[in-house]
């Protein structure tokens, strides 16, 4: 019989006792027997349904809606945890399962560990999330500026607390929850269970080491010393053997259906303008190159390599002797030290000028002597060809575009006075209204020389990732800005417009101003009433129809025949979104999922689509930090690969696909702490040949899945 639950929690949790080291069962964390009682909602209803399973309703409210088991664990003798879901939603939904370990900053998130699953509608699947390994707390205190740590253990926060670490001894919340807070999305919870580990199987014997036999950790070639795995390289001689491994490898896999820019030269001759440009044919969307060719942007970011600098000041004991902590003119090596002092949200954020050192260009120097930098530009022409690839994408070095002769993509910038009430996590918002925000673009885009006219060039992203936050969010800021603020300006003027009386507004919105000169004074607060939530949503749209259509002026000022590649949505909602549309020539997201097949325009939109980022990484290759999205091993990261980007060349609005990143980044972070295993090569230089295979899998045939796809869906 279905009823509505307020509390829920296995009651067989409740008396388990912690696992000794002679545990061998799973441990039923919740299954369809347990007895409910105890459980912590949070913007959700409950309903048990025939058999025990929980339907879970998200409330349309809130943050994060799910459910919180709270109770004391040692998961040390298990390796992972089985949640077994349902989708029970129409739409796709992103489902997270966040362990809190004694201690923890709710704040911070330190002291947690989080991972995320995304379910196609009605799906039903049992998602396997491994748990990371007890490493000495002494080490691990001395480990920072990192996200990933040995032992899997990931520091999803970006907080410089080195105190607070997860600890899966002392687990006290298991928390199922969701990251839509605004549809009634329901989902199913069959189970969770704790898997033992193997007794045969013994945790690596470096995780406990204290700091003193620990360190150092990094060895020459910038690689974990204290671990092995296929393809690490063991030495110079290695290094360079790789050379003749690879271009065997690279003769006897080449495409034979593009053209000079990876059009299809097996498909339609359309009309060819000299420069890449837009068109739907057969009811699916395709770039089109200069040659008028169809064009899928089969792409990958950060070519070049500068992807394993990684910072060493404070840190010097993380490294082998080999590695020059200054600069002489006896080791030949240290002209790969740098110094930065760009950082964000870690250790190094407000530190200045900080030492690095960069693993990927001294393998290069090593592997291929004084003229690395042409070999490597060599290399990396003949590599994307082979693998199946046609775009070198965002952040990449642009004289590797140059000789390469491969289409690509560049980011330019907006700037100028930034809304001083917006927040976000690159920075606030920069202010449209400003009248010198469209020259800014278009200073941006004339300082990209030469790309204006170079047909390999097939647009402009500007921006990256910035902070359109909720709806309403930005009009909401406005007020809160100084009354010199361009944006506030233009606010104030659009509800005088509208309301023309001030008494006339201060009923609507409930306040009690004295005049329209008040409002643009003083620092306001939106009340949270239907007016001003309607006022806040239709201003929104305002400020991103100005955003947009002035970028869209600038780019096609600066750059005639060039397309405008979006902002790269990454934390959008649907108002931003339909902006973005109405002014785009191609609209970018950066989507890390494991599919995107299901993805849909705005209503009533029609604009083709690029993904300008995703990756998946595993654990299994002296890396600490699997990325966004985690797979087990190296195959189940080509197979991803593979579903990820086939789903996409079935979707008639995605334009192309762009892998984040093209080599590893480095072990120890970069300049955030990100130090994910999410490169097509790792900081030697070598190939994943499982990805790469895939890659080619999928990049020889593309022209062909997809217009198999435009039949098929011309047939229902």
């Amino acid at each position: 019989m279905k009823r509505i639950l307020s509390l829920v929690l296995a009651a067989c949790l409740a008396s388990a006792a912690a696992p000794s080291s002679a545990q061998t069962e799973p441990l039923a964390i919740f299954d369809q027997s347990t007895e409910l009682a105890a459980i912590r909602l949070q913007d959700v209803d409950v309903e048990r349904l025939d058999g025990g399973a929980l339907k879970i309703v998200n409330k349309k409210k809130g943050s994060w809606p799910g459910v919180h088991f709270e109770k004391k664990l040692d998961l040390t003798n298990y390796f992972a945890i089985d949640v077994e879901l349902t989708n029970a939603s129409a739409e796709e939904i992103t489902l997270y399962l966040r362990l809190d370990s004694e201690g923890y900053d709710p704040g911070s998130l330190l002291g947690t560990t989080t991972r995320s699953v995304t379910l196609k509608p009605n799906e039903k699947k049992v998602w396997r999330v491994e748990l990371p390994k007890y490493l000495n707390l002494e080490t691990r205190k001395k480990l920072f500026a990192m996200r990933g740590k040995p032992g899997g253990i990931k520091t999803d926060s970006y907080s410089v607390d080195k105190n607070i670490e997860f600890d899966p001894r002392t687990i006290v919340a298991i928390r199922p929850f969701e990251n839509q807070n605004g549809r009634g999305d329901s989902w199913i919870l069959h189970s969770i269970t704790a898997l033992p580990k193997d007794q045969a199987a013994k945790d690596e014997e470096y995780l406990a080491w204290g700091p003193d036999k620990f360190f150092p950790m990094i060895d020459e070639f910038g690689q974990f010393m204290h671990a092995d795995w296929p393809g690490k390289t063991h030495s110079l001689e290695e290094l360079r053997a790789q050379i003749e491994i690879e271009n065997a490898d690279l003769e006897k896999n080449q495409p034979t259906e593009f053209n000079r820019y990876g059009g299809w030269t097996k498909g339609p001759q359309l009309e060819a303008t000299g420069s890449f440009r837009v068109e739907k044919y057969n009811g699916f969307w395709y770039l089109v190159d200069p040659e008028g060719r169809l064009f899928w942007s089969h792409g990958v970011d950060c070519v070049g390599h500068s992807n394993a600098i990684t910072p060493i000041s404070d840190r010097e004991f993380y490294f082998c002797d080999k590695i020059p902590m200054k600069r002489t003119d006896e080791n030949e090596l240290s002209q790969f030290l740098g110094t930065s002092d760009r950082s964000v949200n870690n250790y190094y954020a407000n530190y200045g000028t900080f030492w690095t050192y960069n693993f990927s260009a001294s393998n290069l120097y090593l592997k291929y002597g004084k003229d690395w930098v042409q070999k490597e530009k060599e290399s990396i022409k003949r590599r994307l060809r082979s693998w199946g690839l046609n775009t070198i994408g965002n952040w990449s070095d642009m004289n590797i575009a140059e000789f390469a002769k491969t289409p690509y993509v560049t980011t330019v910038n907006s700037s100028g006075r930034q809304i001083e009430g917006s927040r976000g996590y690159w920075g606030k918002f920069t202010d449209p209204f400003d009248p010198k925000f469209g020259a800014s673009v278009e200073r941006s885009v004339k300082a990209r020389k030469g790309t204006e006219a170079d047909p390999f060039c097939v647009g402009y992203f500007v921006d990256n990732e910035i902070s359109w936050g909720e709806a309403g969010s930005l009009a909401k800021a406005a007020l809160l800005s100084p009354k010199d603020q361009p944006v506030k300006a233009a606010y104030v003027a659009w509800l005088k417009e509208k309301y023309g009386d001030i008494e006339k507004f201060n009923a609507a919105w409930q306040v009690k101003l004295d005049g329209w000169d008040a409002l643009q004074e003083q620092t306001v607060e939106t009340p949270k009433n239907d007016a001003a939530n309607k006022d806040s949503n239709a201003f929104y749209t305002v400020i991103c129809e100005k955003y947009f259509a002035e970028v869209a002026d600038a780019v096609h000022r600066s750059a005639p025949g060039k397309l405008y590649l979006g902002c790269r949505f990454a934390w959008t909602n649907d108002l931003a979104r339909a902006a973005a549309q109405k002014y785009c020539d191609v609209v970018s997201y950066n989507f890390y999922k494991r599919e995107i097949g299901g993805f849909k325009p705005v209503e009533g939109e029609d604009k083709p689509v690029i993904i300008g980022e995703f990756h998946f990484g595993a654990l299994d290759r002296g890396m600490f930090h699997t990325g966004l999205v985690s797979c087990n091993d190296q195959n189940g990261r080509a197979n991803a690969y593979k579903e990820y980007v086939q789903s996409a060349l079935r979707n008639p609005w995605i334009v192309g696909t762009h892998w984040f990143q093209y080599g590893d980044q480095p072990t120890t972070g970069r300049f955030d702490g990100e130090n994910y295993q999410i490169g097509l090569v790792d900081v030697c230089d070598v190939p994943y040949y499982e990805t790469i295979n895939a890659i080619r899998e999928v990049g020889y045939s593309m022209y062909e899945t997809r217009e198999a796809a435009a039949k098929a869906g011309a047939e229902k």
